[in-house]
């Protein structure tokens, strides 16, 4: 297991020097973020490009996201939005698969706020039909596709009947640390589908929004989230998802250092930060 960190943390800063940036830093691992324009993933020449990056700085690709908001339209009543958004969530898979990466990373995004009712379920049968499909599909191309976890119950309520419905190998959680701590401040999902996990998004908040910050600028309790997270047989990598638009830390190469100590300090096993204490106060 690796510290690994998205090439999104900073979409202002174009792909090629956000890879040396990340490279300069330590880390070995990245992930894609969800804005293809970005990393160039969607075309040939933009994944021919991101292999002869990979390789010049000597990394690999830990997961790739679907494109969003482009790629959340599967829960939609409209057959073409649908349609269109399951398309791009496989051309994903087929990047994915090209870049050698494990993991395709999807939001379910079923509309928050609709009632209980003949629409939310008829919308909730559409995303049931997406998914099946994206999961044939990530069978065919042998890469795995990752539900994201969200900020509100009504999703995870979706998640969860998902998860126990898709059971194939293949067919795993994304877990994201930031929307859970905003939506309760709980690690229930963690909890209840850590043997499921196939990647992670790592990130910190306050519990009012999703401020991607990194670890131990907000409010979550990483103790606990340690504590957890090395429970499971995870064989992943610790990937950071954070946004150095919301960090105190506003210089990239001091960002990206920092990102790299506090995934490295999520490694360590639990209890590792009081032991420290211990040991410098009576060493």
């Amino acid at each position: 297991m690796k510290p690994a960190i998205c090439t999104s943390f900073d979409y202002n800063l174009p792909f090629p020097e956000a890879v040396a940036l990340i490279a300069a830093a330590g880390f070995e691992v990245v992930a894609l973020g969800g804005r293809p324009g970005h990393s160039g993933y969607a075309t040939t020449e933009g994944r021919a490009g991101i292999r002869r990056l990979m390789e010049e700085h000597g990394l690999t690709v830990d997961s790739v996201h679907a494109p969003f908001p482009e790629g959340d339209r599967l829960f939609s009543l409209d057959d073409a939005e649908r349609a269109e958004s399951v398309r791009l969530c496989q051309l994903v898979m087929d990047a994915a698969s090209e870049l050698e990466s494990r993991t395709v990373v999807i939001h379910l995004i079923q509309p928050y706020g609709i009632p209980e009712g003949d629409t939310r379920n008829r919308m909730i049968e559409r995303g049931r039909r997406s998914v099946g499909a994206l999961a044939d599909y990530a069978g065919k191309t042998g890469v795995r596709l990752a539900m994201e976890n969200g900020q509100k119950q009504e999703y995870d309520d979706v998640l969860t009947a998902f998860l126990n419905e898709f059971t194939d190998p293949h067919v795993g959680l994304c877990y994201d640390s930031g929307h859970e701590h905003v939506k309760d401040g709980s690690f229930a999902t963690l909890e209840r589908f850590g043997h499921r996990l196939f990647t992670v998004h790592i990130h910190d908040n306050d519990g009012s929004r999703d401020a991607h910050v990194l670890p131990w600028e907000g409010t979550t309790d990483w103790e606990r989230f340690r504590q957890l997270f090395h429970s499971f047989d995870y064989r992943g990598n610790l990937l950071l998802e954070t946004d150095i638009g919301n960090s105190r830390f506003t210089d990239r190469a001091v960002f990206l250092s920092e990102a790299k100590k506090r995934a490295a300090r999520l490694l360590k096993p639990p209890g590792w930060d009081n032991a420290r204490k211990h040991s410098r106060l009576w060493g």
